[in-house]
């Protein structure tokens, strides 16, 4: 079953062509981009080396924080969704702070799980976690931000994990704001927010000081059942600036406690859109971070800038769920072992009080009876109560998995730009060199708990009881060190060449702390140097067209390593050296929660064409004023992509997929006439597996005995939406009153878990969102926004999971669609006051 195929089938499908009529009503207003900077930072480092932006061969979307701040959103992610071209975000935990962001289908992502495949930098420090390349986008306060920019394609001077583009985040400093501003939010949800800043400088023409400081915090009960969560983040920056150079150092210290309970059945939703499958599911992440940023201008041709940062996060997690194992009773004694599948039992017109009590004195005899049946599927029962420590009180209720993740960071970036002439023509020529280096220590236990059969929620009624076999302490390291070198050449008035080129050298390496898990250890190394190649031709004052070859690449994370198809193998061989059995080994990991061993993965290699135009309109549109336009069209190949292979709602395998492709055409059209400026975007994004492969996914409706399925080539790759649709639009109703209105339209996605595409993918959907403000006088601002003004419900996400009725409690015990959706926030509304003083 295919999504909708045309832009109009998309709209009226989701929304019906009374609504669009409705639309129009009321003037559809906004503008989704402000400030667009003519000249454009290359490459990571604050205040470095710049270029106009018509001289780049890729396409670049930016904002300011004026921008920002009048979108009102509830993080970055979610004002990148509404006013970037190709951006979407998937409610894969259902909590504001912590969606899936997707940009030209790659991701960016705070979950462990997911192959990532934007780099985001903030002030040119890399803030991808080290453990598995995640985004923390509860660490990012919106209103300390002075611009971001999203760069498309596979630019190489971004460094590794910039498969699909890269996202820089430039922070606010006392030269770019002055004064102080209070702002205070809320709503709906119970959902208050608000922040505080201030900023200043001395600066007098030819040297100056300057200090920042932002203080901002969220606090939420959320919409769906347990679901409060709050954050609290505060930035500082004090810098120098002189007549031939500037140095800034910042610090920043976040805290958070994020509640997102993740996707549920779909005969839940169907009964209570807010209810949670089991919970709690709990995310505490604790950073301090410091980075220095400086420029100088060493001769007037040659300039010397670069960055260092150190980064510590560390991440408590609390997750409830399902049980995993059975309580028997052999002999009179109650013993803990693996679960017998309700599926498997009722093959056998059997079930767990046929089995579990007195009825046989060990689990040897059991499994003997059992395989004695005639059964197709093969029975290796494991026994785990001589696994347990703690009080050993039994449940097979539910578990708790319960973790932390130490991890660090810290890098530097210098870069040298000379813009003297090379053989007669305009130059610009830039080298760099970075180091980063990630550390990580990552502790894990599984405690049995029982669970509260009407909430379903497991917070305070852990047993006490600990499964051994299931605990992990590891550490990790990531060392990259690179060398870049990008020159661009004026070679007329009109055309522009750059050529680029990155060398990495990137080792990981994987380290067993407890000392009864040697498989765990291991090292690899990853080498690999990534070209690019573009031109710009500046057809007429008004149009600029481009187009580039570039390669980027990516070295498998930590927990990707730790945790892939090919490690059985060797835990197998390691298990046999033990003395133990290795049919014991369990196929799957938990995530965030276990790690195996290391069997290597390659590195992902991404090789990308951009075909593209930007410009103005000249044609006299005087209905529709001045327009702005951006097209493109873009093919990114990816060899040896890695790909999370579901085996349950938080369990899989990392492998690696010989080729996939994510190809399409976005467009966008902005414009401003008198009081009205608009935005409109629209991207078609194909992406697909370009080979034929099997992959774990046993929940699958056509899955084999071994738990595959059949993937082939052009099958679509889950958690994509093949097209999106953007209409923003602000109307200046008075010289104080504003009024805006977005629309969102977004196709269906394939299910993660469905690979073959074999079931049918999640529904289109649109929203509108309405806001307004009022600027009562230069101090005092009110604004309001509605969120789904039409209170439409809707999915982002999709997933496969384990039948829910295995979770034994009412309301749920009888339900049996393993198909699990991320569902949209209801309609939710919104008041502030923002004060400037």
């Amino acid at each position: 079953m295919k999504p909708p195929r045309t832009l109009l089938q998309l709209i009226t499908a989701a929304l019906g062509a009374p609504l669009l009529l409705a639309g129009n009503a009321f003037g559809q207003a906004a503008a989704a981009e402000q400030g667009v900077e003519e000249i454009i930072v290359i490459g990571v480092v604050p205040g470095g080396a710049s270029i106009d932006r018509n001289k780049l061969p890729y396409p670049v979307q930016t904002a300011d924080a004026a921008a920002i701040q009048q979108g009102d959103n509830a993080s970055l992610a979610d004002f990148l969704r509404r006013g970037f071209g190709s951006v979407s975000l998937n409610d894969a935990q259902n909590n504001p702070l912590q969606p899936d962001l997707q940009y030209r289908g790659f991701t960016a992502s705070p979950l462990l799980g997911l192959a990532q495949g934007l780099s985001v930098y903030q002030n040119g420090a890399r803030i991808n976690e080290p453990l598995g390349d995640s985004v923390n986008w509860d660490l990012m306060p919106q209103s300390a931000i002075a611009g971001v920019t999203l760069i498309g394609g596979t630019n190489p001077l971004f460094g590794l994990n910039s498969l699909g583009g890269s996202l820089g985040i430039r922070m606010k400093n006392g030269f770019d704001f002055e004064g102080s501003q209070l702002g205070v939010r809320t709503g709906s949800f119970g959902r208050t927010t608000a922040f505080l800043e201030t900023g200043g400088n001395n600066y007098h023409g030819t040297e100056g000081f300057a200090y920042y400081l932002n203080i901002e915090s969220f606090d939420e009960d959320g919409w769906r059942d347990q679901s409060a969560s709050e954050a609290l983040n505060a930035y500082a920056s004090v810098g120098w600036r002189g007549e031939r150079g500037s140095i800034n150092a910042e610090l920043q210290r976040g805290d958070s406690n994020l509640r997102g309970n993740g996707a549920a059945p779909v005969e839940l939703l169907a009964l209570d859109r807010a209810a949670v499958f089991t919970a709690p599911d709990i995310t505490e992440n604790d950073l301090l971070m410091a980075a220095v940023d400086f420029t100088f201008e060493l001769t007037a041709e040659q300039t010397l800038s670069g960055n260092l940062f150190n980064r510590r996060n560390t991440t408590d997690a609390f997750n409830g769920d399902g049980s995993e194992f059975g309580v028997c009773s052999f002999g009179g004694i109650p013993a803990l072992i693996e679960a017998l599948e309700d599926d498997e039992l009722d093959e056998l017109g059997l079930d767990d009080d046929d089995l579990c009590d007195d009825q046989f004195a060990s689990i040897d005899a059991l499994e003997d009876y059992l395989n004695s049946l005639g059964s197709d599927d093969e029975f290796n029962l494991e026994d785990f109560t001589d696994d347990l420590s703690g009080t050993r009180r039994l449940s097979d209720e539910a578990i708790n998995n319960i973790s932390q993740r130490t991890q660090r960071s810290r890098g530097i970036d210098l870069q040298w730009r000379n813009t003297a002439a090379l053989a007669g023509f305009e130059n610009q020529l830039i080298v760099g060199a970075a180091y980063y280096r990630g550390l990580s220590n990552f502790d894990s236990v599984l405690e049995l708990s029982e669970l509260d059969p009407l909430t379903r929620v497991t917070t305070g009624l852990g047993t006490g009881t600990f499964v051994d076999a299931e605990a992990t302490s590891v550490e990790t390291a990531t060392r990259s060190t690179s060398l870049y070198v990008t020159n661009t050449t004026q070679l007329s008035d009109t055309l522009a060449l750059t050529l680029s080129a990155r060398a990495n050298d990137t080792d990981v390496r994987l380290q067993d702390r407890s000392g009864e898990r040697p498989e765990l250890n291991g090292e690899h190394r990853f080498l690999r140097v990534n070209p690019a190649a573009g031109l710009t031709w500046q057809a007429t004052s008004d149009t600029t067209l481009y187009a580039s070859y570039s390669e980027s690449s990516r070295a498998p994370t930590p927990i990707e390593l730790a945790c892939n198809e090919g490690v059985f193998e060797v835990a197998q061989r390691f298990a046999l050296e033990r003395g133990d059995d290795p049919d014991d080994i369990d196929f799957e990991c938990r995530l965030p929660n276990a790690f195996l061993a290391d069997p290597p993965l390659e590195q992902v290699v991404a090789k990308n064409i951009e075909l593209g135009a930007r410009g103005s309109l000249s044609l006299p549109l005087t209905a529709l004023g001045s327009i702005r336009y951006e097209v493109g069209l873009f093919n990114t190949t990816n060899r040896d992509d890695i790909l999370f292979q579901t085996t349950g709602r938080s369990t899989g395998l990392f492998a690696n997929v010989e080729k996939t492709r994510r190809r399409g055409f976005e467009g966008k059209i902005l414009g401003n006439k008198g009081a009205l400026n608009w935005m409109l975007a629209y991207s078609h994004i194909q992406a697909t597996f370009e080979t034929d492969f099997n992959a774990l996914s046993p929940n699958h409706d056509f899955a084999d005995d071994e738990g595959e399925i059949a993937i082939s080539k052009g099958d679509s790759i889950p958690g994509i939406p093949e097209q999106q649709f953007k209409l923003v639009a602000d109307y200046a109703l008075t010289a104080s009153w504003q009024l805006g209105i977005d629309l969102l339209a977004n196709s269906g996605q394939v299910l993660r878990g469905d690979e073959s595409n074999q079931l049918a993918p999640t529904a289109s959907y649109a929203i509108v969102n309405l806001r307004t403000r009022y600027q009562y006088s230069d101090t005092f601002e009110i604004y309001a926004r509605v969120d789904n003004l039409l209170d439409r419900d809707y999915e982002t996400f999709g997933l496969l999971g384990e039948e829910p009725g295995e979770v034994d409690v009412p309301l749920i015990t009888d339900m049996t669609i393993p198909r699990f959706l991320g569902a949209g926030q209801p309609r939710a509304a919104f008041v502030g006051l923002r004060i400037r003083f």
